[in-house]
């Protein structure tokens, strides 16, 4: 399983691709919606109004999760691929605080898995930010 945003999608992407986005891709690539992953309207609009921090989304979004059950989510979502790898996708870019960090962050500590970024690969997460592990050299 990968996350990644709807800007990254091309034709060379086999993968399944399943928006976690309030707002619609406009991408005929993508096949699926996982609602219960979207933030509230309510919530999303706020913190793109900057009318709460981002430290407040994290908390209220993170309640939002833990009313769910992780492997739950996860089966369903790999059930809707046959054989594909999963690409979580959202609006957001690469370089901004975005929702399907937390979600991986999530998953990753419910059910010991690794979700890397598509295009990017192992990333580590902190309260909706990644950063590329770079791999370090001996010389």
């Amino acid at each position: 399983m990968k996350t990644g945003f709807f800007k990254q999608i091309d034709d060379s992407c086999h993968a399944t691709i399943v928006s976690i986005s309030l707002y619609p891709s406009n991408n005929d690539l993508v096949k699926f919606d996982y609602k219960a992953l979207v933030p509230n309207w309510k919530l999303l609009d706020s913190l793109n109004k900057q009318n709460i921090s981002e430290e407040f989304f994290i908390s209220s979004y993170r309640e939002q999760l833990s009313l769910l059950d992780s492997k739950k989510v996860f089966n369903d979502l790999n059930s809707l691929s046959d054989k594909d790898d999963i690409i979580l996708m959202t609006n957001g870019s690469k370089k901004k605080f975005c929702h399907r960090h937390l979600i991986a962050e999530w998953l990753q500590k419910e059910l010991d898995i690794e979700i890397e970024e598509y295009r990017v690969g192992k990333v580590s997460r902190n309260n909706g930010y990644m950063k590329k592990i770079e791999n370090p050299t001996l010389f």
